[in-house]
């Protein structure tokens, strides 16, 4: 047996922001545009929410250590919660992964028009998950690695982008794009707090794959807070001046656009080319990073019972690796679904902001669950006010995300996790286990 290779402080970070940086930053000013830049009210709000969850799972990882994160938390309130939280994070992780996958996608048209047909896109994207797929069997150092150098990468043009765009930011632009959605600025808001939200996704990724990583009562917290402040800092700073560099109706059809704001800055006719090659390289290491917290995720679900066994089967070095196949196997699926309901007409942005507008959603009750959790160690006391105050903002925050979903995207939520406890309640083994637990008490 071989040991376990360990993740250090850097790389731990690297992880965090590099997730919620590779899958939140890339296509969301597109989508934020068609909001307007009332949206900036958005990013306030969900950097609050951020920051609460932030120090939610830092401070667990401290007093409660926990393999797993929101999985773990949960079943620690109750087995029930344990596997309802089992399958909504992991299952809205791996369809969160196609988004991911479908914005790395998206900045490849910017080399070949040919991608924006969406059987050529839905090929492209098949071939990215099974690549990456092998390369997470190769072990979380690989992953770590790639990750916190893409992470580099999308850091220069969006950082650039924050930095050197002003010069052509336009207080006007930024004015006359302020609300185009057509709804109230109350109606806006609260959608693109969603949209926002998706951004900071990724903040418990230290605290999920913690066994990975040196030290943890030490790095996973340091991880998490830094990586929320250092993205929450650069997102904000970015997008505002996006809002105000163009027409709100120019940036909403735009693919690529941190590759046309990167355009702009130097006036050359290869930058854009080049940040699309920056940008698609740290969506795909940052895919990468996402497909192991998959992986790790449905281990410890597998190793609660929540899960079949065979999510918690690993190698030498710690790797599910058939978990990891399943999960690939099940994001093919979905791409073929979509390709099969024929998207011809639908932009990739749009497809991107309805992947993770469900995705968003499917998570919010893990995230409940572990601020409920926090409470519950620490209890409501005058000592431990800071972690009762973001613990109850943590829960806000969910529930603010839910009022600001559709119809169709709050029902399907609704209805998955009520399915879920169906499926709990015919769980082999479970009225066995209770029954035993109930006989010894006489």
């Amino acid at each position: 047996m071989g040991s376990v290779k360990k993740i250090g402080l850097i790389a731990c970070t690297g992880l965090v922001a590099g997730n919620m940086m590779g899958s939140g930053i890339a296509l969301l000013p597109t989508n934020l545009a068609k909001l307007g830049s009332i949206a900036i009210i958005g990013w306030i709000v969900a950097l609050v929410g951020a920051i609460s969850w932030a120090y939610v799972y830092s401070r667990l990882s401290t007093i409660n250590p926990q393999q797993g994160g929101p999985i773990a938390y949960a079943g620690e309130i109750s087995p029930v919660l344990g596997f309802q939280t089992g399958v909504l994070y992991y299952h809205a992780n791996w369809i969160g992964n196609l988004a991911i996958c479908i914005t790395s996608v998206s900045y490849l048209s910017t080399f070949y028009t040919i991608f924006h047909n969406p059987i050529t896109s839905g090929i492209i994207c098949i071939s990215i998950i099974w690549m990456l797929t092998l390369f997470n069997i190769l072990g979380g150092t690989w992953i770590s690695y790639l990750t916190t150098f893409g992470l580099s990468l999308v850091l220069i043009p969006v950082i650039g982008t924050g930095i050197f765009g002003w010069y052509w930011f336009n207080m006007e632009t930024y004015k006359t794009n302020w609300n185009i959605s057509g709804y109230t600025d109350y109606h806006t808001i609260i959608k693109s707090i969603l949209l926002c939200l998706w951004a900071f996704i990724g903040v418990e990724s230290a605290s999920v794959t913690s066994n990975m990583v040196e030290n943890p009562n030490r790095n996973v917290p340091i991880a998490t807070m830094l990586g929320t402040f250092l993205v929450g800092i650069i997102y904000i700073a970015a997008t505002q001046v996006i809002a105000g560099m163009y027409p709100a109706a120019q940036m909403s059809s735009c693919s690529a656009p941190f590759a046309m704001s990167a355009s702009t800055i130097v006036g050359n006719n290869w930058a854009g080319p080049v940040v699309s090659a920056s940008i698609i390289f740290a969506c795909l290491t940052s895919l990468g990073s996402w497909m192991m917290l998959v992986g790790q995720a449905g281990a410890r679900a597998a190793y609660d019972g929540y899960f079949p066994k065979v999510y918690g089967e690993t190698d030498k070095n710690g790797i599910p690796r058939k978990g990891l196949i399943l999960s690939a196997i099940k994001m093919t699926f979905l791409m073929l679904v979509i390709l099969f309901i024929n998207v011809s007409g639908v932009k990739l942005s749009d497809l991107f902001g309805h992947l993770i507008g469900i995705a968003v959603l499917l998570l919010m009750l893990p995230y409940f669950y572990s601020c409920i959790n926090l409470i519950y160690f620490e209890g409501p006391y005058f000592k431990n006010i800071q972690s009762f105050i973001a613990s109850i903002l943590g829960c806000i925050f969910c529930f603010i995300a839910l009022i600001g979903a559709n119809r169709f995207e709050l029902a399907f939520t609704f209805i998955i996790s009520l399915v879920i406890l169906i499926f709990y309640s015919m769980k082999p083994g479970r009225c066995q286990v209770q029954n035993e637990t109930n006989s010894g008490d006489f």
